[in-house]
């Protein structure tokens, strides 16, 4: 079910003790909230650069979750790959990740994924919730994963490693997204520590109120560029919410200077593949849509939380399944985004 949200007006002369009231009460939340890096000394951070990153739950609230934390790492300098459906691609060929990758079955998961490390994340038991920001205005703010990790898929070493240590105290969590200004410029400086060497220059992150953008730094994004969106994942699949969202998108980025394909014609070409529309949509698939439609790229993107919503999309190459770029944001007009990417 989408969360609904009934905003009460305040009386004027309540407006004022609210705010700081508000606040305070900000203040104490993300007080409450702390995750902690710890980098394995003994690993090689430059020898795992291309990773593809283990949803961290199926729910369309984890899975932006999961998108911030590509987005993340976009704007580390790694090369994110689309593999949402790894799982069943490992069961086809008898292996299984489930946060624990086997040493001696860690060289054919790297390969058959084409990754030099998984990212792992527990997801956080609460659920996303309605808080208001200090002028009063309501938002959805997320609980961070109870850990993430970056696994070697070679050598099933763990390279880092973040836990939140609030989960050990009050079961209160902060504003805000999952992921935030300070674990950025936290995880920035455990990289730089480790002589990380590939943090991309700031041009390649973009940020506003409502949106963030990261560019993947090694790909070169021409005008004009034809992509397709398939349909969003959405917590409100009786409305086609998910299709609404990637008919916005289509509107944003042929705005931006994107030749963007009609969302219909690609479902149409993946039922005429699979002879459904269920499920997700796999590797070997958007490389047959590309050739089909001439397409460079495919959107993919999750939606949820009705009227006061979150999101995120990434921009995926149909021969390589490379991210071009991830984007999340809770500006439901897309305004945000898209000054962006004008």
């Amino acid at each position: 079910m989408p969360i609904v949200f009934k905003r009460n007006k305040l009386p004027l002369s309540s407006l004022g003790t609210f705010k700081a009231i508000s606040f305070l009460f900000a203040m104490a939340l993300c007080a409450c909230s702390a995750m902690q890096i710890t980098r394995n000394p003994n690993a090689d951070l430059n020898s795992v650069r291309k990773v593809a990153v283990f949803p961290f739950a199926e729910s369309p609230a984890q899975k932006r979750v999961t998108g911030e934390w590509e987005t993340l790492l976009l704007s580390m300098g790694y090369r994110v790959v689309e593999r949402s459906e790894m799982e069943s691609m490992l069961k086809e060929q008898g292996l299984s990740v489930g946060g624990i990758v086997n040493p001696s079955d860690a060289p054919k998961i790297g390969e058959i994924l084409g990754v030099d490390g998984i990212v792992f994340g527990r997801s956080n038991p609460r659920a996303p919730y309605h808080s208001y920001t200090l002028t009063g205005m309501p938002r959805i703010s997320e609980p961070p994963p109870v850990s993430v990790k970056l696994v070697n898929a070679k050598t099933a070493r763990v390279v880092w490693n973040l836990s939140d240590e609030s989960m050990k105290k009050v079961q209160i969590s902060r504003q805000g997204r999952a992921v935030d200004a300070t674990l950025r410029k936290s995880l920035i400086k455990t990289l730089k520590e480790g002589n990380w060497s590939n943090i991309p220059p700031s041009k390649f992150y973009r940020e506003t109120g409502g949106a963030i953008v990261a560019f993947n730094s090694e790909w070169d994004m021409k005008p004009g560029m034809r992509v397709g969106i398939y349909p969003f994942l959405s917590d409100n699949e009786q409305e086609d919410e998910g299709g609404a969202w990637a008919d916005k998108f289509a509107g944003m980025l042929m705005g931006a200077g994107y030749d963007v394909v009609d969302r219909q014609q690609i479902e149409k070409m993946l039922f005429e593949q699979r002879g459904s529309l269920s499920g997700a949509i796999r590797p070997k698939e958007i490389t047959e849509l590309g050739k089909i439609a001439g397409l460079r790229g495919i959107v993919f993107g999750t939606i949820y939380g009705g009227e006061i919503c979150a999101y995120h999309a990434k921009l995926v190459d149909v021969e390589t399944g490379e991210v071009y770029w991830s984007a999340y944001g809770e500006d439901c007009s897309l305004d945000s985004l898209s000054n962006i990417f004008r």
